[in-house]
C-alpha cells in the first residue's frame, strides 16, 4: 500500500529497490481496525506474531510493536512500547510490514483469527493488553481505543490500569465517551478525578461501548485537594503510563 506525500520516505510505505529481488517495491500495509465489523487488527498481528511467519519484518497496533528480530532489549516477537514521533500510535489501524526479499513472495495462507498456530496452545480464550501507554505531560492523552464489548466481533470487557512508581502521589483528570458526542466522568473516580498513591495500583473496569478515552494530568495542593495545574501548584512533570487489559474471551 503505497503512502501518501505525508509519508517519511524511508518508510516501507514508499517504493524502495531491493538488489537481487525488484525495483520500486512497497513492503507495507494498513488495514483498519474495526472489531465492530469483525475485524480486530490487534488480534490479527497477534496472530500473526504467534505464527513466526518468515515474511514478517515487523507488526505495529494500539501503541505496541513487534519485529522479528530483536530490538533494544527486546526479544524477537516481544510485543514492546510504541511511541513515534508524529504521535499516530495506530489504534484505529494496523500496520504490517514484511520483508524485502523473496521470502515475501511466499503465497502461504497468513495465520489470522481462528487459525491454529503450530507449537503454541491456542489462547484466544486468555486476556490480552495493551500498553504501557504514555500520558502526555501537556494537554489531553486522547486514547481512541476499540469499543468495549463491541459485540460479536470482540464481547470482551476492558480495564483502565494505573501503577504509581514515582515516589510522590499524581493526579488526572479521566473522562470516557461511546462515540456518541458526549463525555462523562470515569467511573471509580470522584467527577472524574483521580488520585493516586505512590505504590498504589488501580484498576477499574471501563464501561461497555467506550471508544475514547480523555486523561489530563492535574495537580494536588498542599491540602490533597486536585487541582487545575497552575503556576503555584504544578502536575507532576516525569513519565507516567497507563496499560489497558482486556478481558478472556467466554466460549459458550
Amino acid at each position: 500500500m503505497i503512502g501518501d506525500a505525508a509519508h517519511d520516505p524511508t518508510s516501507d510505505h514508499t517504493p524502495h529497490n531491493f538488489p537481487g529481488w525488484g525495483s520500486q517495491i512497497v513492503t507495507a500495509a494498513d488495514f483498519p481496525n474495526r472489531p465492530d465489523l469483525g475485524l480486530d487488527a490487534h488480534r490479527v498481528l497477534d496472530d500473526i506474531r504467534r505464527s513466526r511467519d518468515p515474511r514478517v519484518k515487523y507488526g505495529i497496533s494500539n501503541g505496541q510493536i513487534y519485529s522479528s528480530y530483536a530490538v533494544s532489549g527486546y526479544g524477537a516477537w516481544d510485543w514492546r512500547p510504541y511511541n513515534p514521533k508524529n504521535g499516530d500510535k495506530h489504534f484505529t489501524h494496523g500496520h504490517l510490514s514484511v520483508v524485502g526479499d523473496a521470502r515475501a513472495d511466499g503465497t502461504q495462507p497468513w495465520q489470522t483469527i481462528g487459525a491454529d498456530v503450530a507449537g503454541e496452545e491456542d489462547d484466544d480464550d486468555m486476556g490480552a493488553s495493551f500498553g504501557p501507554i504514555t500520558i502526555e505531560r501537556e494537554g489531553l492523552t486522547s486514547l481512541t481505543i476499540p469499543p468495549v464489548q463491541g459485540g460479536a466481533a470482540d464481547p470482551r470487557s476492558a480495564w483502565l490500569n494505573f501503577c504509581n512508581d514515582t515516589g510522590q502521589p499524581y493526579a488526572l483528570r479521566i473522562w470516557y465517551s461511546t462515540g456518541n458526542e458526549g463525555f462523562s466522568p470515569f467511573p471509580g473516580t470522584n467527577g472524574g478525578l483521580l488520585a493516586i498513591r505512590s505504590g498504589q495500583r488501580w484498576s477499574q473496569e471501563i464501561p461497555a461501548g467506550t471508544a475514547c478515552l480523555s486523561i489530563l494530568r492535574q495537580a494536588i495542593d498542599p491540602d490533597g485537594n486536585i487541582v487545575p495545574p497552575t503556576a503555584d501548584f504544578r502536575a507532576f512533570a516525569g513519565h507516567l503510563t497507563c496499560a489497558i487489559e482486556r478481558g478472556a474471551v467466554i466460549r459458550k
